[in-house]
């Protein structure tokens, strides 16, 4: 089933915005052109991402304790690395104007 999230016109680099759908916490962001739509908690410790910091080259840093994901492929960087399990990410889909995702 379709779940429409935001009108393409809203969207800019810097976006991010949380939703939650059928029992499923997500966040939508923008950054650089791309769009990505992922389980709003940090694998860390469970914290919502609602308010990561954005950074250069796809990158976004939860506040809790500042371990930073690359948001293509989900994984932390640094030292956590290979110990957290990636940004659990969802593909997007599009109706007309309309970003979405498929539940």
């Amino acid at each position: 089933m379709f779940y429409p999230l935001e009108k393409l016109a809203k969207l800019h680099d810097g976006y991010q915005k949380a939703f939650v759908l059928e029992s499923h916490s997500l966040l939508l962001l923008q950054m650089d052109g791309q769009r990505y739509l992922i389980e709003n908690r940090c694998p860390h410790m469970d914290v919502p991402l609602t308010t990561a910091e954005q950074l250069p080259a796809g990158g976004l840093r939860c506040r809790a304790h500042g371990i930073a994901f690359d948001l293509p492929s989900g994984k932390a960087q640094g030292p956590l690395a290979n110990q957290l399990d990636c940004l659990k990410q969802f593909p997007l889909a599009y109706d007309g104007d309309t970003l979405g995702v498929e539940l």
